[in-house]
């Protein structure tokens, strides 16, 4: 009934975070300050960095969607100390075109605006721009192949300077073993290449993640998620080495209105001075228009 993977969307919001704090804070790898997912998405499809509620419904051709959410995090600049904990206002509005005449292939073609806001540390706020294409499609019944290409823009909101240019080619290989009709533990590999401007940040990304989703009540998942990545730098001597683990609840108030909660920690161990850990916790809404 509910299926694949939720991840909080915190989890997401800060992958431009990250870029936004590495290329502005002192310690960065050298790249100047111009004036993060993520990273592809697409509304019922697991495909990237950011997994939502995938039902088995047809998806209709065109969606248009917008998302708020609102959350606390523990550490707004990655600070390995002294830490500045700050409250985040992500909005979001995506439109997608998303054809259903392809035989058992799910597609996605979108174009996505977001902007990041922060309650004190003002100057640092941001917007993200980002348009690309995915697909995907179950192999026999082993496992869900998907895959998929987003280019992402970031420009600071204080200077309306872009300081930030990404494009992200993904794979994801996943399966969701069904205990009961109500209890799902889904598991998978992501691949993501990054190229970047600044080029310091092109980089491999492998992931690993495994949950256990509990479908609490008929319109309501809960989820518990590890996922594990390891970022492999290709123009400096650099390796990161992330764990994430989260709780996350959504409820599906119709088909065009859901709410969610999360809470979430990740703890990021690099081979240069970027060791963090950061603690998030809040709650969104989405709206969507399909047709």
């Amino acid at each position: 009934m509910l299926g694949v993977v939720l991840v909080p969307a915190s989890v997401f919001a800060q992958e431009p975070q990250f870029r936004q704090m590495e290329i502005t804070q002192p310690r960065t790898l050298g790249a100047p300050v111009s004036t993060q997912m993520q990273v592809p998405q697409v509304e019922d499809e697991e495909i990237g960095k950011q997994f939502l509620l995938r039902r088995k419904a047809a998806v209709p051709q065109f969606a248009i969607t917008g998302d708020a959410q609102y959350f606390y995090t523990s550490n707004a600049l990655l600070l390995p100390k002294g830490k500045e904990d700050d409250f985040v206002f992500v909005g979001t509005s995506q439109a997608s075109w998303n054809p259903t005449w392809i035989k058992d292939v799910t597609g996605s073609v979108f174009v996505r605006q977001q902007f990041f806001r922060y309650n004190r540390h003002i100057d640092i706020d941001f917007d993200a721009s980002a348009a690309g294409f995915n697909a995907g499609g179950a192999v026999e019944d082993w496992f869900t192949l998907s895959g998929g290409y987003t280019a992402t823009r970031l420009e600071s909101r204080p200077t309306d300077d872009e300081f930030y240019k990404e494009g992200d080619a993904a794979l994801i290989i996943s399966r969701s073993q069904k205990f009961t009709d109500r209890l799902v533990l889904p598991y998978g590999y992501t691949f993501d290449f990054y190229h970047t401007s600044p080029d310091d940040y092109t980089r491999f990304t492998h992931g690993m993640f495994v949950g256990l989703n509990w479908a609490a009540m008929q319109k309501m998942l809960v989820q518990v998620l590890y996922r594990f990545q390891l970022e492999d730098y290709q123009r400096v001597e650099r390796e990161d080495k992330a764990s994430i683990i989260s709780l996350a609840m959504l409820y599906q108030f119709t088909n065009w209105a859901s709410a969610r909660a999360f809470v979430s920690f990740t703890s990021n161990d690099s081979s240069i001075d970027r060791d963090y850990e950061i603690f998030n916790t809040g709650a969104g809404v989405s709206l969507s228009l399909r047709f």
